[in-house]
């Protein structure tokens, strides 16, 4: 029933984008022919400009979902962009490490894996779907991509999206988006090439391209390495690390991408790209008080994924007032995980002892059409369609197979009210259908789950008033879900828990007010409140004194305010700020805290020119208490880290940085338990040609 009322949704938007655009077309010729025979020529309606390739230079348009700013509609003001010069002057050199610059995002970490994930404004990673070039790229099981393995060299720009995320994305969205885009050639050759050394390891990257008018080509490389990292002089030590080099924290990893673009005429566009990235890493023991907590001995030998997508844009009719655009993907993802007995890491003889194999991969596309023709309107819709395949064993046992099929639909328009004022309104339909899932019986043998179907109806509305001269003020309200994953309803967590294939989507009423204001290219200032109604939360709730089971049980609200400014204070020195506060209730178990979040974070930095190519920044980051779990019991105490970076450009071609993070070699922990590194001193070298 479900799908049926997928296609009939899909059928009548695409019947009612048509009928508009034909009776507004008509219209608009009409009238041009009225005034012809009155002998008075009116201006034609133009249709929002993005801005050209030379003004945001090696931005990879086709890449983009969600536009910032146009010269027309101004697109979504709420999402947050970061170009690759804020990403390099921040050493933002794997994704988390932007979450320090971006108010609403904290970083969380999930020590007993060692991954390392993104959080905005307390909604955790399988709330908010990773993109690059718009295509998405996190792992079918869980929704959980280690984000800590994507390095940021070859990107051109990210793009955050908070509460009002466009309904062009697809599914999944209720926390927001991120968007990773990708770099595209200017010149006939140019290129990069750099790395830098620490205290923890090394790091190299390359990025060289070439643009020949109708076509192109980017090749991207980059490389991080580290033995491990080193623990703060003060540390002292446990039964499970004895300071220096944190045990088992190793890891590599290795990331490739080429790109071909034709680009046959000035607005068509049609883009092949393939990258491979491929990992290793050990898992740090666990180091803190908890009981319930066991040691792992966790080796992942290899984390391999591949990517190959297709993205192209074709402008349509007359006056190329529509254009259809496509992307086609396809994504694997292989990885293993080794248990062994104790730190030696030489042998599995006990039974918490394990070779752990996992093989996803993803196949879908999405098509999107969009057409101007319509007066002051900018009006949009998007068909996603994503299959999901995870194959799990560990060694002895049979394969177990599990797929799921995505469907969404969104339909979106950009209205110019008057000069001051236009709206953002959206609505999609999302649709998961399981087609397998299988388990193990007592005797090892494959039987499957039931297989039900779910579904959401995403509606929003945003408001957006321009103010004098640089000013915004907006208003929204967005209604999400999130589509619960293959994990959330069929996995027994390690014995831990009971599956449960009926899970409902989760639902949140996102609300955001907020004002921005630009002085002029250095000097701004934003503030931001957002309050979130959320129901039918997924929370483990025990059935048994030993196992728990995931419901839909959760009436919880997140709000909070976000403030960031930045200024040129006096001459030659150039500062600026952002804080986050989040407040959070769970209504149905007051008792219960949110875990692995901050209530406060703030980031503040001084930026010292002596000359227009040297300065000096000096920058903290500051995070209070966060819990490791929901009664309260253990929490990450709140911690402050330094920082310092040089930085000298010899010519127009080569520059050098050094630097220290942590400066002050303070202890501190993200998630109970796991350590994190002491003062790391580093050293860079970039050159462009």
């Amino acid at each position: 029933m479900g799908m049926v009322l997928f296609i009939r949704g899909v059928l009548y938007s695409l019947f009612v984008m048509l009928v508009l655009s034909v009776c507004f077309a008509g219209t608009a010729l009409a009238q041009a022919e009225d005034a012809s025979d009155d002998g008075v020529v009116e201006k034609k309606e133009e249709k929002p400009v993005e801005n050209t390739q030379e003004e945001r230079k090696s931005v990879f348009d086709l890449g983009e979902i969600e536009v910032i700013s146009t010269k027309a509609n101004s697109g979504n003001p709420t999402s947050v962009q970061v170009d690759k010069e804020e990403l390099r002057k921040f050493e933002a050199n794997t994704l988390p490490e932007l979450t320090k610059i971006v108010p609403g995002l904290t970083t969380d970490r999930t020590g007993a894996r060692n991954e390392t994930m993104i959080r905005i404004r307390g909604f955790d990673q399988k709330h908010i779907p990773i993109y690059l070039d718009g295509i998405p790229i996190y792992v079918p099981y869980d929704g959980y991509p280690d984000l800590g393995r994507f390095t940021t060299y070859d990107l051109s720009e990210v793009i955050v999206s908070k509460g009002f995320t466009s309904v062009l994305y697809g599914p999944n969205t209720m926390g927001g988006a991120i968007n990773m885009v990708s770099r595209r050639p200017v010149e006939e050759f140019e290129g990069n090439i750099g790395g830098r050394v620490d205290t923890n390891g090394y790091r190299s990257y390359l990025n060289a391209g070439t643009n020949q008018g109708a076509w192109y080509f980017q090749g991207s490389a980059s490389y991080l390495n580290s033995d491990g990292y080193h623990l703060p002089d003060s540390y002292d030590a446990t039964t499970e690390e004895d300071g220096g080099v944190r045990e088992n924290s190793y890891k590599q990893d290795s990331k490739y991408s080429l790109k071909l673009g034709l680009t046959p005429n000035k607005t068509d566009e049609y883009s092949l790209t393939y990258i491979y990235q491929h990992g290793e890493k050990g898992t740090p023991p666990y180091t803190g008080t908890n009981p319930a907590e066991k040691v792992r001995y966790w080796r992942w030998p290899y984390w391999d994924k591949q990517s190959v997508y297709m993205n192209t844009k074709t402008a349509v009719g007359a006056e190329k007032d529509y254009y259809i655009k496509t992307r086609l993907f396809f994504d694997s993802f292989k990885n293993a995980l080794n248990s062994y007995d104790d730190a030696t890491y030489s042998s599995q003889n006990f039974g918490s002892s394990f070779r752990s194999n996992y093989n996803d991969h993803t196949v879908g596309g999405a098509i999107e059409l969009g057409t101007y023709v319509i007066p002051n309107n900018a009006l949009k819709m998007a068909l996603h369609y994503k299959g999901d395949y995870h194959i799990e064993h560990n060694d002895g046992d049979p394969n177990q197979h599990f797929h799921e099929d995505i469907y969404s639909i969104g339909l979106e328009d950009t209205i110019d009210i008057t000069d001051q004022l236009y709206c953002i309104a959206g609505v999609s339909y999302d649709y998961i259908e399981t087609i397998k899932a299988e388990d193990l019986d007592g005797s090892n043998n494959i039987v499957s789950f039931d297989k039900p179907s779910a579904s959401g109806v995403n509606p929003q509305l945003g408001f957006f008033y321009r103010v004098g001269e640089g000013g915004l003020a907006h208003a929204t309200a967005a209604a999400k879900t999130r589509l619960p994953s293959i994990k959330d309803k069929f996995s027994y967590k390690m014995g831990k828990a009971y599956p449960n294939p009926s899970l409902k989507p989760e639902k949140s009423i996102n609300y955001e007010l907020g004002y921005k204001q630009d002085f002029n290219k250095t000097d701004t200032m934003e503030v931001t409140f957002f309050y979130y109604d959320i129901s039918d939360f997924i929370e483990s709730v025990y059935v048994i004194p030993t196992r728990y089971q995931n419901q839909n049980v959760g009436n919880v609200e997140q709000y909070g305010v976000e403030l960031s400014a930045s200024a040129n204070l006096v001459e030659n020195l150039f500062g600026g700020f952002n804080y986050t506060h989040l407040h959070y209730n769970n209504l149905t178990s007051p008792s219960q805290v949110l875990t692995d979040t901050p209530e406060n974070k703030a980031f503040v930095f001084l930026q010292y020119k002596f000359f227009p190519d040297i300065w000096l920044m000096i920058d903290g980051e500051y995070n209070s208490r966060s819990w490791d779990r929901t009664d309260r019991s253990y929490n990450a105490g709140e911690y402050f880290l330094l920082g310092a970076k040089f930085q000298c450009k010899v010519n127009e071609h080569a520059s050098f940085n050094v630097g220290a993070e942590n400066l002050l070699d303070q202890e501190y922990e993200i998630d109970e338990g796991y350590p994190e590194a002491g003062r790391t001193v580093y050293a860079g070298l970039d050159f462009t040609f």
